[in-house]
């Protein structure tokens, strides 16, 4: 982290001789920003002592009225952080982590919370109080977003209130009771009602435990860790996926590695396919996701019998599936492939609007060389699939080994929207890493909104993450989120909003614009690495 604190005093010498220079009072406003942004950009690379003086001015600066600040003031008032500045020394490095601490797999070991509750300020508190837990929590105020998020991200276990004006816990209960059944997600009702009623109905649509408000939050913990270990326990001796039948990622690499032996022992070719049903979320944006699950469960159903006797099918995640070949060559697997792609296209979904049919796509490869890992060969069959995708979908596609890493397909572009150039710099550095031999991301940094609404850059037909400072000139990041979220093509945006605001107001606002996930500055690097990845999971 040296190069980013070096950095950083160099740009804050740079504001203040600037200042200087210019002779001129300055405003009320440009020294609020430049406070507010040296807090974020501070604390994140581990200047605490820097972090903590710039909050105290921030604080002492809201309760002043707006006013020009000539030099002399402007000076004495930061004479203390000046001076503190000056007194850094190059050589003293700064981690905000353990430099020996070795990245894990993304975000892979922390649970994953969903919180549903129409009380903020609850909502903000249970989320920090977990997060320093090191646990995932994704809350939202929004039964409709709660429904997708537990849909799509699948949480390791999930808590909503009751008592929600535009519906309610049971309405919410009802709806992914029947998913509930199927896949093992705790359920944990919270409500100011704890009648014994209200209780055994909870307890007869899935609930696995109901909590009383006010809630003891250590009590709420050791609850929710019993619940995990559970969940932790029963994940590690189910080998099949609770929805479709097949196997699940868990019986992966046992298979893969008992395959990959028999080929190698008999000479025989083998092949791996990566299958992906077309235009999926559309089926669930617009049909619903019970309509959505009987898709994947027929579709599983479709290859699993129309496949070879030796074959064998895993779901490895949302609507992908990849289907492990032995004794077929790429040839002969593509040409299967093809075939059944033909025969699913030919059959039909019912829904309560009416009848449709759907396609897939598949990347497909043949492993020759077993000193490569599984994941090689699991980014190669998905590097041909996401060419399948470019080409228009409904096809499958043979992966080109010699040209696959020459050329790699952007599947996920990013934008950093953040007036801080420090920010950019080093969020820009941290995903390139964390996805670095995952995905390709197209990466794109913007000092401030206008800029990224006037570039066409966004305007493709990739997946957009956007991360969102909240306090910007010109254009405010509340500004931006609400602009992202009128544009009609808005589903394909994911929005993290970082901001150093602490009132509830403003995140009350960002989470009703529409914002999936915020972070408050300072915050660390991993932690937002963990949850870009949890989001990126989920909106590819």
């Amino acid at each position: 982290m040296i190069k980013y604190r070096d950095t950083l005093l160099t740009n804050i010498h740079k504001q203040i001789e600037t200042w200087y220079d210019q002779e001129v009072p300055i405003s009320h406003d440009d020294l609020y920003r430049f406070l507010h942004s040296l807090n974020g950009t501070s604390g994140t690379i581990g200047l605490t002592d820097l972090s903590d003086l710039s909050r105290l001015l921030l604080e002492q600066m809201d309760d002043m009225p707006a006013k020009k600040w000539p030099t002399s003031e402007w000076r004495a008032f930061l004479q203390e952080l000046i001076t503190l500045c000056c007194e850094k020394r190059p050589e003293r490095e700064v981690f905000f982590e353990a430099p020996t601490l070795r990245r894990e797999p993304p975000c892979e070991q922390q649970p994953l919370v969903l919180i549903l509750d129409d009380d903020v300020t609850l909502l903000m508190y249970l989320k920090e109080y977990l997060e320093k837990r090191n646990w995932s929590v994704i809350a939202t105020v929004y039964p409709h977003k709660a429904l997708d998020y537990f849909h799509d991200m699948n949480p390791d276990c999930f808590i909503l209130d009751l008592n929600i004006p535009e519906t309610d816990g049971f309405q919410v209960m009802q709806t992914i009771s029947e998913k509930i059944k199927k896949q093992y997600v705790p359920t944990t009702i919270i409500s100011i009602d704890c009648q014994r009623e209200t209780r055994l109905h909870a307890y007869r649509l899935g609930a696995d435990d109901v909590m009383c408000k006010p809630l003891d939050m250590e009590e709420l913990v050791v609850r929710l860790e019993r619940q995990l270990r559970r969940k932790s326990w029963m994940n590690s001796i189910l080998f099949l996926d609770e929805l479709t039948g097949v196997n699940n990622r868990n019986s992966f690499v046992d298979t893969y590695q008992r395959l990959l032996s028999d080929a190698q022992r008999t000479n025989t070719p083998f092949s791996l396919a990566f299958l992906d049903i077309d235009f999926f979320k559309g089926v669930n944006d617009t049909y619903g996701h019970l309509i959505g699950d009987e898709v994947l469960t027929r579709f599983a159903a479709f290859i699993g019998q129309s496949a070879e006797k030796q074959d064998v099918l895993f779901r490895y995640g949302g609507e992908e599936f990849i289907l492990l070949m032995p004794r077929t060559t790429v040839q002969t697997g593509k040409a299967r492939l093809e075939q059944m792609l033909s025969a699913f296209c030919s059959l039909t979904f019912d829904a309560p609007a009416g009848m449709f049919s759907l396609s897939f796509s598949g990347g497909i490869v043949q492993v020759d060389d077993p000193q490569q890992p599984h994941t090689y060969w699991i980014e190669e069959a998905d590097t041909a699939l996401y060419a399948a995708k470019n080409a228009g979908r409904r096809r499958i596609q043979a992966a080109l080994l010699t040209e696959t890493h020459d050329s790699p397909k952007v599947k996920l572009k990013v934008a950093i929207i953040d007036d801080d150039p420090m920010i950019r710099v080093m969020l820009a550095d941290s995903i390139k890493v964390s996805f670095d031999g995952w995905i390709h991301v197209d990466i794109q940094a913007y000092e401030e909104g206008a800029a990224f609404f006037a570039s066409t850059w966004h305007q493709g037909q990739e997946p957009y993450l956007v991360i969102l400072d909240g306090l910007m000139p010109q254009m405010d990041g509340l500004e931006v989120l609400q602009k992202i979220r009128n544009l009609p093509n808005a589903k394909k945006y994911t929005v993290i909003m970082l901001t150093g605001r602490t009132e509830e107001q403003d995140i009350v606002r960002a989470l009703q614009l529409g914002a999936d996930d915020y972070m408050t500055k300072p915050f660390s690097t991993r932690e937002l690495d963990a949850r870009i990845t949890r989001l990126v999971k989920r909106m590819l």
